[in-house]
């Protein structure tokens, strides 16, 4: 006579699982990173500055270094917001220098954003590392729109491993977090030293609150310093947000817009503005992407297509909101509005003349995505034209999107 035993083997809880308690491998799935070995990414990080403040970026050293003097702020902040997919993982990472607390300073790190008005400073939402220097305390916080859900200073936490009374906070560091979401669910906070991950304290959400923890679990990367008299700076080196697991491109939504009216662009050699489409204002959070354009001359003209992130148009535009996704659209006329300074430029293509042919434009994945703002604005991706053979050249065309609320 055989048996069959229980032999279940359970991990303990470690960094070497994850939020929702699966064994960690490597094969996470990137969705958002900065880092400051070329420039300060203008295209990707939005910031902002107030007061006596400066925000200075040092090939060198790789890093964007935030100085404060008596008053005033610098912020920077991401365009995108990280995509949180429901039942994954999320895992986020950020590394930086001269976090020592500092007199009337205060210095934020993490995954988080605020009211879109000066002085920033309100309605947090999401999580972050502090240095205060107005009450002395470094903590990991929890933000629910303006709530503060969760805050634990250095005197709680405990690794078992690392005192954190150690903690040199004048030398580079790496903050580590990674939450289960579903509007409930743990966060983890700590830092890696040495090549280990070890996390200093937890918010258990399930079955001890009555609310999500956060609003939006779809947040930008944002560094920030503050003064309220005295004077100090923090280093931004480099971050990335990850999913513990693949994105199911399957649980994307598509959406087409098309420009059905026929379109004469008036004179030949001049760029004009054709279909153009942003995030509505009232959802910033969605993640979104260009898949492709479509354009027939129906008037069989050469033409030069672009696609652009952010051109300058000369006349202002009118935005009309895409029922049931969280875009806005616009259609240039042909006529009086031109591209007067080109965007960043994401695709191109020539079409060539020929009766009812068809140009299509695919573009591949790329991190220049709409976004929005630290005050609120939002980014514009535009599909230009540009006759290169006759006045009065006639066009019909459509873009097809996909997105992730």
């Amino acid at each position: 006579m055989s048996y069959i035993y229980n032999n279940k083997i359970a991990y303990s809880d470690s960094p070497n699982i994850d939020a929702f308690g699966r064994l960690r491998v490597s094969t996470i799935t990137s969705i958002l990173d900065v880092k400051h070995n070329l420039d300060k990414n203008p295209l990707i990080v939005d910031e902002v500055t107030g007061g006596t403040c400066s925000s200075i970026f040092n090939e060198e050293f790789a890093r964007v270094r935030m100085s404060a003097g008596t008053s005033g702020y610098v912020i920077r902040q991401t365009k995108k917001h990280a995509t949180y997919q429901p039942g994954k993982s999320q895992l986020f990472e950020a590394s930086f220098s001269n976090f020592q607390i500092e007199t009337d300073i205060i210095k934020r790190v993490g995954l988080f954003e605020s009211t879109t008005a000066a002085t920033y400073n309100s309605e947090f939402d999401g999580l972050f590392l502090e240095s205060n220097g107005v009450t002395n305390q470094i903590s990991f916080q929890l933000w629910r729109t303006g709530t503060l859900v969760y805050s634990s200073d250095t005197l709680s936490w405990d690794s078992g491993e690392i005192d954190p009374s150690t903690l040199d906070w004048s030398k580079t560091q790496l903050m580590v977090s990674d939450y289960q979401w579903l509007g409930v669910g743990r966060v983890r906070f700590g830092l890696s030293l040495s090549g280990g991950t070890y996390y200093f304290t937890e918010h258990n959400n399930t079955n001890e609150d009555v609310d999500v923890y956060m609003s939006s679990p779809n947040q930008p990367i944002r560094y920030e310093i503050r003064s309220s008299g005295g004077t100090g700076y923090f280093d931004m080196l480099c971050s990335q947000v990850s999913t513990e697991g693949p994105l199911n491109q399957g649980l994307y939504y598509t959406v087409t817009i098309p420009y059905t009216a026929e379109t004469t662009l008036a004179t030949s050699g001049v760029k004009y503005p054709f279909i153009g489409y942003r995030l509505s204002p009232n959802f910033p959070h969605a993640s979104s992407k260009i898949d492709t354009a479509s354009i027939i001359s129906t008037s069989n003209d050469d033409h030069f297509i672009t696609i652009e992130f952010n051109p300058t148009i000369s006349i202002g535009r009118t935005w009309y909101d895409l029922p049931n996704t969280p875009f806005q659209y616009s259609f240039g006329t042909g006529g009086t509005e031109t591209v007067t300074s080109s965007g960043f430029i994401v695709g191109a293509k020539v079409g060539k003349a020929a009766s009812a042919t068809q140009t299509e434009l695919d573009i591949q994945d790329s991190i220049i995505e709409v976004g929005a703002n630290i005050n609120g604005t939002v980014d514009e991706m535009w599909v230009c034209l540009q006759s290169t053979s006759n006045n009065n050249a006639k066009f019909r065309g459509l873009i097809n999107l996909r997105y992730y609320p």
